[in-house]
């Protein structure tokens, strides 16, 4: 261990005091010497996780984890912002020009995202499991069948879309998601022009089973979800658990 820096996850699994005797004391020694390790420790100190929390049930350890890390993914990312100040007020000084340019221009320029009420969006979503043909479209032969590729955070979720133009209907199926008390899950439908749509999922047992059918399916972009405050967000915040392009070719 003197010649190699302990991966991040073993520090956090230090910090909760859940590793084995032996490396635990592995670990400590390591960092009575080792000034990069010391400073990953206290940046997981710093955003609130704790050597003396206790996690009795090993899937509130894993949520725990999951969303300590990207809290501190965000704060790398506002530190980074800092150290760009100037070149953004360079873009600020740019951005007020341009938006006086776009002024002076007609309005058949404006972008397509804002032109369409909320109320014209041409979509239904079913969750209840009794309400969705699945074999009906799952063995349709011009339904896509596509993976869905969990996040680095979210390793232990599988799930598969089936996206089928023809008859407008989309099916995602997704399990292995662990419930948070204070968290929702939302799913964020990106168009085709860049508007995105979002909409809260339904977890039952770790799993969501959806289907979206109507007009806009066959503009649907891309398809990802993202961990949220309870009750959901205007825009997504949280980490995300995966992103999937769809293929409408």
């Amino acid at each position: 261990m003197k010649h190699s820096h302990i991966p991040e996850m073993k520090i956090v699994d230090w910090l909760l005091g859940v590793l084995p005797e032996q490396e635990k004391e592995d670990v400590s020694n390591h960092l009575k010497q080792c000034r990069e390790c010391q400073r990953l420790l206290e940046a997981w100190k710093s955003i609130g996780l704790k050597a003396e929390a206790q996690y009795e049930a090993p899937p509130l350890s894993h949520q725990e984890r999951i969303w300590a890390q990207a809290e501190a993914q965000k704060q790398t990312k506002r530190m980074r912002r800092g150290l760009r100040i100037a070149g953004g007020l360079i873009s600020a000084a740019l951005a007020v020009s341009l938006f006086a340019l776009r002024l002076s221009v007609s309005d058949g320029g404006r972008d397509a995202s804002h032109d369409r009420p909320s109320e014209a969006y041409r979509y239904q979503i079913i969750e209840q499991n009794h309400d969705i043909p699945i074999e009906q479209i799952i063995h349709n032969p011009e339904t896509k069948q596509i993976p869905i590729e969990p996040s680095a955070l979210f390793q232990q979720m599988d799930g598969t879309i089936w996206l089928n133009d023809d008859t407008k209907e989309m099916l995602m199926e997704i399990e292995g998601l662990p419930p948070f008390a204070t968290r929702d899950y939302q799913l964020w439908i990106i168009y085709t022009n860049n508007e995105v749509k979002g909409e809260l999922l339904t977890i039952r047992h770790g799993a969501a089973r959806v289907l979206i059918t109507g007009e806009d399916v066959k503009q649907f972009k891309q398809i990802k979800a993202s961990l949220e405050p309870k009750g959901g967000s205007a825009a997504p915040t949280g980490p995300e658990t995966f992103i999937v392009d769809l293929d409408h070719e």
